[in-house]
Parts: C-alpha cells; structure tokens; sequence
C-alpha cells in the first residue's frame, strides 16, 4: 500500500471514509477526484497480502468476476482511469474457469472451437449442446439489469409507494440455463455477489455468470482492488490513515469522531466496514447512532473462508487451470485458484500457490477443520496432492469480509443497506452490504451513490484534481 499520512492534525474534512471495503475505496478515489477534502480511516492496517511461515497469502480470494464486463462499473473505472491497471494486474490473457468433480474434468476456454472440443471430450452430444449454448448465452443472461442499473433506486425498498415503483423498475429475471452450466452459475453465485437466493436472481444471472465467463485473476482478489481504487483516492490528495477510530458522532451539519486520540470534524461519513465495527463506532452515542447501528445490522448467514496451500511446482496436475470450480461435495463448492507462490523476503522456487473458498455458517471458527476436509475434498481430483504441501493456513476472517445476508424469503424482495443512511443525510454506506445481490458491482454502485450525495452536500461543483 502506498504510505499513509503521518496524522490527522486538527484538520476538518469534507469527506471522512471508514473502513477499508471496495466501495468505500471507490468512493473516497470518486470525491477526492473531483475536488474534496478525504480522509481514508481504514480502521487498521491493511495489506493485499498477510504473511505466513515466511510467505505471502492472498487477504482475499484471487479470482473475482470482471468488473470491466458489468455495465454499472464501467463509469467509475474510466472516470478513475483504472481499466488498463485491472487488465495489467489481472494477466494479459483472458481467464478460463475448469469444472471439477469426480466423473469431469472440463475447461472452459474463451476461444469457441478449443470450448467445444472440451464439451465433447466429457459430456454426450446432447449435453454437450446444451452447455455450449449455455455458455454462448451468458453475456447476455445478465443484460436484463442494464437500463435499471444506470439510476439504480434505493434499495430496499421502504413503504407501500417506493415497493410499488421498485417491483415496475425491476426487470424479469432471464430464465436460468439447466444442466452443468446452470449448476455452475448457482454454485458461484455465493461467492460473486453477498445475496443469494430467491430474492437475488442477479446473483446467478449477473454476477455468477460473469465469474464464470471470464474471471480476473488479481493477487489479492478484492482486497486489490480495493488497493487501486485508495491509491487513486491518494494520487487525487486524500489521507489515508490505519488509527483506530471510536466514538461516532452525529452533528446537525457533519459528524466528529476520534482517531488515535485526535478528534476529527467531517462534513460527511461514507461507512465500508461490517455491522459490528459500526456498532463499535457508534457505542456510547445517542438516539442516532443507535439507529445507524440497528439499521446496518443485517442478518448475515453465511461467509466465505479461505484455505490456502503452498504446494511443491511438481504436485498439481498440469492440466490444471488457474480458476476452477469443484462440484458435487458433500461441504458444497469449491473455487480454486492456482497461482505462483510468493515469499516475504522476494525469493522462490517454484512452488504453487492454491487457495480454496468455501462457504460455511456465519459463526464457523474452526480453522483445522476447515483444511482437513479441503485437503480431503481436493484429493479425488487432484491425486497425490497432500503429500506435496510445503505449507497451510485457514484464514476464517479474511481481510475483506464476505458476508452472504440471509435473503428476505416471505416478500421476495431485496435487503441490504440504502446508501443513504435512515438517521442522517450526511451518512452513506458503502459496504459489500450495499446493493449485494451485484457484488463488486454492488460496491461501486453504492460508491457512486455515496460520491454524488457528499458532493451536493459540500454545494461545491464538480472539480477533477489533477
């Protein structure tokens, strides 16, 4: 990460984002571009990557759907110029998801006639045409939410009147392609977007199938991207800062709260971290900040963990591709993504880096566990793998949280976060809990929510810094 400013001072910000999610990095880059004064309180340090025995683990899962593929994105990658970063960083070469269990082994390439040869390899001729059309179809399984992404309504919807435009705004959800590949887009649906379900067919139209269409690769998965998007913030002025912070306070026109001991004055707060950390926020505080609390505590089902391995050059198979999706388990999907390693101190020998997420309840704990039934999970397809690890570790509380939110079954309508707060103007979110049936997505639209609102609060006019 780029270095942090020293300190705070006594200095009074327009803007003041806390917590290090993907939107509120997006957000802060957003404001600070054109114009205002941002601080970055990320809450605690933060790194793409976490040290190990010696080496270097991803804080977040490597393989993260295409942001430059989902039209609502789109707008703030180019405002911030950060379409050619996400493509260097990500690999030149288009990603390609392989589909594992038992019985297959197949790899979905993006070149049609190589994707073709592969179907017919492991499936019958009727399978197989089922699932290359399937494929063919999926850029256009999520285009359906185009138009209503462009001025995107709060969501959830609050009272009789906004449900009535939301349900007329909504698009019909596409129907789902059956056989492999609809089992593919439902199974990575979890991990591309915090909402999934009944409620959120966007998840597996939108999200799920750009994962699986073409999945970027970067290091540090989200926590990567959200290292761009800060550095961006920075390159445009903005402080970042890893202080602990404590003691929200609402005002009547702005917020204060402490920083390492200095209190801090900010016209608008933009909140990207979990439920907890806002309550831990706002303890102590009055009827406000109690509400801010209530409000942003969701009910969080599940979660994604992560168990990674360092494993000798020579013990995975060849064949296998960097992103692959394990079917057909009795713990339910797993995504795999295979990678170089890294040490600490630069140096290497060959040795791969395979890092497997998975989801478990919102209060799993037991790390041990966790890489004992991977480990046995992944030994029917990957023969021989066990033997060749150098080193492991379980990471249950990744860097950038991934909360899955229980979806609300009885009215079938989305949940989550507005992105301006129901106890003040002056106090927007921009966590994974915004929008989350669209993920990545989700987050930078709530960022553009964010940064518009703290922009016609500051009654400044646009200004882009240079």
């Amino acid at each position: 990460m780029a270095a942090p400013a020293k300190s705070a001072g006594k200095r009074v910000y327009d803007v003041a984002v806390l917590g290090s999610d993907v939107g509120g990095a997006a957000a802060a880059a957003l404001v600070a571009k054109r114009g205002l004064r941002v601080l970055i309180a990320t809450m605690g340090p933060i790194s793409v990557a976490r040290e190990s025995d010696g080496w270097l683990l991803p804080s977040a899962h490597p393989i993260i759907p295409p942001l430059r593929q989902l039209s609502a994105a789109n707008g703030a990658l180019d405002e911030l110029g950060l379409g050619a970063d996400l493509q260097r960083q990500g690999g030149a070469a288009q990603g390609a998801f392989q589909i594992l269990g038992e019985k297959v082994r197949i790899s979905l390439p993006s070149d049609p006639l190589r994707r073709r040869s592969e179907l017919r390899r492991e499936l019958s001729g009727v399978q197989a045409d089922q699932a290359e059309k399937a494929l063919d179809d999926l850029e256009q399984l999520g285009r359906p939410w185009d138009a209503f992404l462009l001025e995107p309504p709060p969501l959830p919807a609050r009272g009789f009147f906004e449900r009535r435009r939301l349900r007329k705004l909504l698009p019909v959800p596409p129907a789902l392609p059956e056989g492999l590949i609809g089992e593919c887009l439902a199974a990575l649906a979890p991990f591309a977007a915090s909402l999934s379900g009944e409620s959120a067919p966007e998840a597996i139209a939108r999200e799920g199938a750009a994962l699986l269409r073409a999945p970027l690769r970067l290091w540090g998965g989200a926590a990567q991207l959200a290292e761009l998007f800060r550095k961006r913030a920075q390159e445009a002025g903005a402080d970042v800062l890893t202080d602990p912070v404590s003691s929200l306070r609402l005002e009547r026109k702005g917020a204060t709260f402490d920083l390492g001991g200095t209190e801090v004055h900010v016209a608008t707060i933009i909140l990207a971290c979990s439920a907890p950390a806002i309550a831990a926020l706002c303890a102590g505080g009055g009827r406000a900040e109690r509400k801010i609390a209530d409000e942003s505590a969701l009910d969080v089902a599940r979660k994604i963990v992560l168990a990674q391995f360092v494993v000798h050059g020579d013990g995975l198979p060849l064949a296998l591709e960097e992103a692959a999706l394990l079917l057909h388990h009795s713990m339910g999907p797993l995504v795999i993504s295979t990678l170089p390693a890294r040490r600490a101190r630069g140096e290497t020998s060959g040795e791969r880096l395979l890092t497997v997420a998975r989801v478990t309840d919102a209060a799993y704990a037991d790390g041990t566990a966790l890489l004992d039934s991977v480990r046995a999970a992944l030994e029917p397809v990957l023969p021989f793998f066990d033997r060749h690890i150098v080193h492991q570790a379980a990471d249950l509380s990744p860097a950038l949280a991934h909360p899955i939110l229980k979806p609300n079954a009885e009215t079938a309508e989305p949940v989550g976060l507005r992105p301006i707060s129901e106890s003040s103007e002056r106090v927007l979110f921009a966590s994974a809990s915004v929008y989350p049936g669209f993920g990545l997505e989700g987050q930078v639209l709530a960022a553009r929510a964010a940064a518009e609102q703290a922009l016609a609060l500051s009654g400044r006019k646009p200004v882009s810094a240079t």
